[in-house]
């Protein structure tokens, strides 16, 4: 190869490069216009993400996800693994190379970017969405068939299980616990008093996931997860393309 011609493969592959990145940021993060000038630090503290030990599985999964805001609607791919104490999600470009790594170990969370774009947004948000989904929220042992409810972090959870699997999982902030079906002999449920807007400053509004399927007590995501951001105003669809169970 000359050198003429090498430098216009590289030149190549750098504007391809900068086409990729440019295509990732229009798409992932087009979706937020009105957040692009908000600074991190102007956002509220989001609830403390839970550490990945609290997950009984290690795992390696694949998604697609699709997330719409305001009428703006993206999907991207994301690769997500935990491993002990270490929770690890890489955001995919169209074209399969890594957007950016965000990783938490314990309750401390980095975030690395390869594309020349940051998040509008605390990186901690989208580990604790994560979580929201797909970790437990409290040691307790999950019903059979049973709704239950409890606090967390300012935060009161509902589940809904039905044959050892969950089906539903909200989290409300605003004082009001979201309504619960007519409960059997089974079910467990409290009723804790929380302040209007959460020890946090989060607004009102609830989370609300719903898992098609029912996600299995061990873990074992749901082929598809719908997941409602009332405080935020978004929603995610969340794929599960691959799952493994990886040994410790």
């Amino acid at each position: 190869m000359s050198l003429g011609t090498a430098k216009l493969a590289q030149l190549r592959a750098t504007i391809a490069q900068r086409a990729e990145s440019a295509l990732f940021c229009a798409i992932v993060l087009g979706i937020v216009p009105s957040c692009g000038a908000r600074k991190e630090a102007d956002w509220p503290t989001p609830v403390v993400p839970l550490a990945p030990a609290a997950h009984p599985m290690d795992f390696l999964d694949r998604q697609r996800i699709v997330a719409t805001y305001k009428g703006h609607t993206a999907s991207f791919d994301a690769v997500v693994q935990k491993k002990g104490n270490e929770l690890t999600l890489v955001g995919l470009t169209p074209f399969g190379s890594r957007a950016f790594v965000l990783r938490q170990v314990g309750v401390e969370a980095s975030f690395e970017s390869f594309v020349p774009q940051t998040l509008p947004f605390p990186p901690n948000y989208i580990l604790v969405d994560v979580e929201r989904v797909f970790f437990r929220w409290t040691d307790a042992a999950p019903p059979t068939d049973a709704n239950r409810q409890f606090l967390h972090d300012g935060e009161i959870v509902t589940e809904r299980w039905q044959a050892g699997r969950l089906l539903r999982r909200t989290f409300s902030r605003d004082g009001t616990s979201p309504a619960l079906p007519e409960r059997g002999r089974n079910d467990e449920r409290t009723s804790p008093a929380l302040p209007e807007r959460g020890r946090n400053g989060l607004p009102p509004g609830q989370i609300v996931i719903e898992y098609d399927g029912g996600m299995a007590s061990d873990g074992t995501p749901a082929r598809h997860v719908s997941f409602d951001n009332g405080q935020f105003g978004y929603h995610l669809d969340i794929t599960t393309l691959t799952h493994q169970n990886l040994s410790r």
